[in-house]
């Protein structure tokens, strides 16, 4: 797999440099881990993002730990990122504000995955998923918003 520095070098070495005015996913990826981390995220993303991805995470679950490292990577996830913001909302230490948080979402914890107006932080119909979720699903999911 290349790495972003080979690729740059090789277009540089080629006399070819492509710069890309569009921000890559990781910059629409915001963690929160309270109720006020949660509105200032929606605050922050609602004037660029009209939807955003809710990914209600752990570091001790597994299934969580699974789709960080094979899901949200894929590219095709990433190009539907590109258009939906992704909040992460991380419950590892399980503490009151994780709580508050948790029954503000209406979650249990994690992985639970949904889709939310950044606007009005409103869940979007049909699109909670409880559990870890394969790629083709996650695309699947974020296809209507992502404007593809």
């Amino acid at each position: 797999m290349a790495t972003r520095r080979s690729v740059l070098v090789g277009l540089v070495a080629a006399g070819t440099v492509v710069w890309s005015q569009r921000p890559a996913a990781a910059a629409s990826s915001v963690t929160v881990t309270d109720l006020e981390s949660w509105r200032e995220a929606l605050g922050t993303l609602a004037p660029r993002y009209r939807h955003a991805l809710v990914d209600i995470r752990a570091d001790w679950c597994a299934p969580c730990l699974r789709m960080e490292r094979e899901v949200f990577p894929h590219p095709a996830v990433r190009r539907m990122l590109e258009d939906v913001a992704l909040i992460k909302v991380d419950v590892t230490p399980m503490d009151g504000a994780n709580r508050e948080l948790l029954a503000h979402l209406r979650a249990d914890g994690p992985p639970t995955i949904f889709i939310v107006e950044t606007a009005s932080g409103g869940e979007y119909a049909r699109t909670r998923s409880i559990g870890g979720l394969k790629r083709s699903e996650l695309v699947r999911r974020l296809r209507p918003f992502a404007g593809r």
